[in-house]
């Protein structure tokens, strides 16, 4: 029913129109999050209440399935949980705790809905329960925002795990997890998650200045925090935090270079200092709200991913009095820096890529007889010499540039297949005995031309002078004896 209300102004009326709950209740479930960000959106409030401890349980029973995040925060009232309940409950524009880590009041009901259709709080204070529920298929059913209310946790799955204190999200009838394909689904979904908590809260996850490490874990599993600036590490550089006064508010900024591969003792720890995506999409911005990761891997749209800065990385720290000037989204996915701002972050990705560029061109100058750029990599590990093809040769990073995700790992595999296939045994047996009739393929007019101008626009940017690359492309095959050609190839270029 809509209600009128009379204002004062002559001929003036207000009528509320209130929403069609059916309606808009299903359509909430759509905003946009997955597995991953919907558990994120759970902990953040198990992180506000303080909790000490968080644990995630699923069952994967394709008949039974659920998810449960428990924690032993300070729980809530009754009358603090019907409010939590409410959609809508906080006002993005209101004052909050400097910790908290909402702002929509959305953020429990929207990442719940995007997942199940049964929403179940249990939660403790001081050893008394409140208990309510969100049943999709009752509002829809009786089309009014109606929560139901409990007196007992009789048969609510986990409630027994909850102590004097603490709060129980339990989503039951998930129908947007691909159960009906079988529970490998939810696995892989809960997978991802994991690794996805591992990153997004890995500052919660150990101890940082007076604030204690909260413990994670996955059905028992407890989760390891995935740094992006691998921190620990000694070859690890680091600039100095950089501090900018922003509307009235800190915002901090520190800048790090990843070691190079060769300093990194293990392939898997290798790995994981890529994260999800690899070292070449992980570079860029790393935006922590309250110390909660809300935007990563991004340079803002003010420089392009490229192998000159793959392991640059940024840290910048903001409050949650920023939302606004950040453009903060009710997801915490997206987020855009203010224009004030935008100058000194240009600044920073400059010196990140003159530092690498500096790097380069020492080499360069220095290995004027040697090969800086090589198609292939000798590597030596204790008696062992293995080649394998360069990922970082310019010709090939322009050619993954243009690849999708599915396409570039298709042929990073591709790469890996030619350095395993490459054939030692005939190569030697040439070596000792037909060395002279052992001949490289040639590359005809046009593709020396196109291969060159690649090479001839990466050394550019490295701010390489003519004789520079001049002396270098002398010893990269297939360019050696060729200077005249290529200095014709820079003049045409210039």
């Amino acid at each position: 029913m809509s209600q009128k209300i009379v204002q004062k102004i002559k001929g003036t009326t207000f009528e509320v129109v209130n929403p069609n709950a059916a309606a808009l209740v299903e359509s909430l479930r759509d905003i946009g999050y997955n597995m991953s960000t919907a558990v994120a959106d759970i902990v953040d409030n198990s992180i506000t209440a303080k909790a000490k401890n968080i644990s995630i349980r699923v069952h994967d029973d394709p008949e039974n399935s659920a998810v449960a995040i428990i924690d032993d925060g300070i729980g809530m009232n009754k009358n603090q949980l019907l409010e939590a309940m409410r959609p809508g409950s906080n006002s993005p524009t209101s004052k909050r705790d400097k910790d908290d880590l909402g702002r929509f009041g959305l953020g429990l009901k929207t990442a719940s809905f995007s997942q199940c259709r049964r929403l179940t709080i249990v939660t403790c204070m001081n050893g008394k329960k409140s208990i309510a529920i969100w049943d999709l298929d009752t509002v829809v059913k009786k089309n009014a925002w109606v929560v139901e209310l409990r007196d007992n946790d009789d048969g609510i799955r986990f409630a027994n795990q909850l102590e004097r204190n603490g709060t129980l999200v339990l989503w039951e009838n998930l129908d947007r997890v691909g159960l009906e394909l079988g529970t490998q689904n939810l696995i892989r979904l809960m997978d991802e998650a994991s690794r996805h908590l591992e990153l997004v809260f890995h500052r919660y996850m150990k101890t940082e200045g007076k604030e204690k490490a909260i413990k994670f874990n996955i059905n028992g599993l407890e989760l390891v925090p995935l740094d992006p600036f691998a921190d620990a590490h000694a070859a690890t550089q680091r600039d100095p935090e950089d501090e900018k006064i922003y509307n009235n508010s800190s915002v901090l900024i520190e800048a790090y270079v990843l070691p190079h591969r060769n300093k990194v003792k293990s392939e898997s720890e290798w790995k994981r200092m890529g994260l999800l995506d690899g070292h070449m999409r992980s570079q860029g911005f790393y935006l922590y709200r309250n110390r909660r990761l809300i935007r990563y891997a991004t340079w803002f749209r003010m420089a392009s991913q490229s192998r000159l800065t793959q392991l640059a990385r940024v840290k910048i720290d903001i409050g949650n009095e920023n939302d606004t000037d950040w453009k903060i989204d009710v997801l915490k996915q997206s987020a855009s820096p203010p224009p004030a701002l935008r100058p000194h972050l240009r600044t920073i990705i400059e010196n990140l890529g003159g530092k690498s560029k500096r790097i380069y061109k020492k080499r360069g100058v220095k290995l004027t007889d040697e090969n800086p750029l090589p198609l292939w990599l000798r590597i030596k590990k204790n008696s062992e010499i293995k080649y394998i093809l360069n990922v970082d040769h310019p010709v090939v990073s322009k050619f993954e540039s243009n690849l999708s995700d599915d396409q570039l790992v298709n042929f990073q595999q591709l790469m890996r297949l030619f350095s395993a296939g490459l054939p030692m045994e005939s190569l030697q047996h040439d070596m000792i005995d037909n060395f002279d009739s052992l001949k490289s393929d040639k590359l005809d007019d046009y593709e020396f031309k196109q291969t060159a101008e690649i090479y001839l626009r990466k050394f550019r940017e490295l701010g390489l002078s003519t004789k520079e690359i001049l002396n270098i492309m002398n010893g990269i095959p297939p360019f050696v004896g060729e200077r005249v050609k290529i200095e014709k190839i820079i003049n045409g270029l210039d």
